[in-house]
């Protein structure tokens, strides 16, 4: 059955595995080929990974986040100080091997500022500042100053750390995800004969190439034999644009890619037989109104144009899943390369001409017509 594809294994290992997910072909699609063996570009996605968590896995947010509780960074000097304290401390220790049946624990780290004096005096006098401070005083001024910017540190350590506010925001965010009248049913509990996953992780085939994914939501009703792929979404920009981010940032290879995954699940299971994959639905709530979340259902005929590529009305050309899979394998078969079969065979040439700026091939047409 459908559990059966849900790979059994940490989020952490499942990223570990060398398999294109969406994250990759958006990355190539926006970036180029060389991200295949370069690094992808990061954006800040505290917020969006907490909302995630609060609503998908919430015995896990004291795991993954740890909420701030400094209202404001401290100043350079004293966060510089805080920060060489924090670098030694956090640092992993060696513990010698032991045949011993007694293994001694490393000592807990201490979350009081006050505690280093030693270590603040000697970081302010490295780094050569506060020099006409005696040491009471510069001690004084780093614990006053930095005591709440050292414990959420420390606390934090191999967590997100997330600031109060942006805490709160997302608490009422995800809130309204599980409450609201829109969004609800994904959050359902005991509903006979449905099915609901959360970061359903898989490892499967489209279009005979390798792929990875981990999906928000996915409902199964067996009563109908329907498989319904959600994926949620958070941004700065108000609900009504999200047509236009579902281009910018190439959610449509996401909604493509996932939906022909759970297809080729489905195809390839005897007990999932007569079962058919929905479109795929995205819901969206925007960071400015924190209580009006939207749902986005895919069409059958964008569905295609996502596998397929296609040109916006402002005649953007966008590559589609297929095309994508195809550059990033080829990368993959020849060492990682970072250009295309056509960039090597123009010597990294590129014509800029007035289509490719514009969009508009009636320009040249005009001149033929001149010219007659």
């Amino acid at each position: 059955m459908i559990e059966d594809h849900n790979l059994s294994m940490k989020e952490g290992d499942y990223r570990d595995l060398d398999v294109p997910s969406y994250s990759m072909l958006s990355s190539i699609s926006k970036q180029g080929l060389d991200v295949v063996g370069g690094v992808k570009q990061s954006f800040n996605l505290k917020f969006g990974s907490l909302v995630d968590c609060m609503c998908f896995e919430p015995d896990r947010v004291d795991e993954l986040f740890t909420r701030g509780s400094s209202e404001k960074t401290p100043t350079q000097n004293v966060k510089v100080i805080c920060d060489a304290i924090l670098q030694v401390i956090n640092k992993p220790s060696t513990v010698p091997q032991t045949n011993s049946t007694f293994v001694r624990k490393a000592p807990k780290k201490v979350v009081t500022l006050s505690s280093y004096s030693a270590q603040i005096i000697a970081a302010a006098k490295s780094l050569k500042v506060y020099t006409s401070y005696n040491d009471q005083r510069i001690v004084n001024t780093v614990v006053k100053a930095g005591s709440s910017y050292f414990k959420d540190k420390i606390e934090s350590f191999g967590k997100t750390l997330i600031k109060n506010e942006m805490w709160e925001h997302a608490a009422i965010t995800a809130n309204t995800l599980i409450t609201h009248r829109f969004t609800a049913k994904f959050f359902a509990k005991g509903l006979k004969d449905v099915q609901i996953f959360y970061q359903y992780k898989f490892d499967t085939k489209v279009n005979g190439r390798r792929v990875k994914g981990m999906l928000d939501c996915l409902v199964v009703n067996h009563k109908y034999k329907l498989i319904i792929p959600v994926d949620l979404k958070t941004g700065e920009s108000p609900c009504k644009e999200f047509p236009i981010l579902y281009t910018i940032h190439r959610y449509y290879v996401q909604g493509a890619l996932y939906r022909e995954a759970l297809k080729s699940i489905v195809d390839n299971d005897f007990e999932l037989h007569g079962y058919t994959v929905k479109e795929f639905e995205f819901v969206y709530i925007s960071k400015l109104n924190p209580n009006r979340p939207m749902r986005f259902l895919v069409s059958e005929d964008m569905h295609q144009l996502a596998l397929n590529g296609f040109t916006d009305r402002h005649g953007v050309k966008y590559e589609g899943v297929y095309e994508l899979l195809d550059l990033y394998y080829y990368s993959k078969e020849n060492d990682n390369i970072d250009y295309t079969q056509d960039q090597i065979d123009c010597e990294g040439l590129v014509l800029m001409d007035a289509e490719t700026i514009t969009g508009n091939n009636n320009l040249n047409n005009t001149e033929d017509e001149a010219n007659i």
